[in-house]
């Protein structure tokens, strides 16, 4: 990869906007970039408008910066970081701050990348994101690795298929011990809400119903719950 290009590559994808006063999506903000990779003007500018109407801007190609939104402004800037055709695209918080249909836009036009071969490195928070995007996670803290592997799979190993939130009462958590016990279920109690995790969550609903407690919510398991129970709920600052 030439020198020029991995700087500029990575600068332009980082979650928290461009480092440089951000241009709006015409075809001369292409141009500049693609010298920077020696491509010629006419590749460019038949490259340029591939890429526009790739991340759906095309009619937004004359439009003053200060009208787009953030979501438009992050879908122009992966458009630009496009422009020489990259193997390898870094994305540093893609869609933080991005409200939700902007966000699974930007979402379906990277899964659009991978379908292309192109590889994706992300950094996130959103653990949604991770697991809709990525084939391969590894999960952090305090600049370590804990686990790596497909997201569906530490799921499975770390959780199981399914999680159960209570918020009992006082006079309600003497009821919910009762009914678990000896099941093989582990608890998780954070405040006011409790987590119940086990591999078999609907005989675990039907004793707490027998044993009276009716205020169950059963959910799928999430790559979340792998996080929070490798990296702890403590708020680090």
């Amino acid at each position: 990869m030439p020198a020029p290009t991995q700087p500029l590559l990575c600068a332009l994808l980082r979650g928290e906007g461009p480092p440089w006063p951000a241009d709006p999506p015409n075809i001369q903000a292409f141009l500049r970039d693609a010298r920077y990779h020696g491509i010629p003007r006419a590749r460019a500018e038949k490259r340029a408008e591939e890429l526009l109407d790739f991340v759906q801007l095309s009619e937004r190609r004359k439009a003053e910066i200060d009208t787009l939104s953030s979501g438009m402004v992050r879908r122009l800037l992966i458009a630009r970081g496009l422009i020489n055709d990259p193997r390898l695209m870094v994305l540093d918080e893609p869609t933080v701050g991005l409200d939700p249909q902007a966000r699974h836009l930007l979402w379906d036009r990277l899964r659009e990348l991978k379908r292309r071969n192109v590889t994706l490195l992300i950094t996130t928070h959103y653990m949604e994101e991770a697991a809709e995007l990525c084939d391969r996670v590894a999960i952090m803290d305090r600049g370590r690795i804990l686990v790596t592997g497909a997201p569906a799979d530490l799921i499975r190993d770390q959780i199981g298929e399914e999680v159960i939130e209570i918020v009992p009462d006082a006079s309600g958590r003497a009821a919910v011990e009762a009914a678990l016990a000896g099941f093989p279920v582990r608890i998780e109690k954070t405040g006011t809400k409790w987590y119940l995790y086990c591999r078999d969550c609907p005989r675990a609903v039907s004793a707490l119903m027998e044993g009276g407690y009716r205020d169950v919510r059963r959910r799928s398991a999430m790559l979340e719950d792998v996080f929070l129970k490798l990296t702890g709920r403590d708020l680090v600052e």
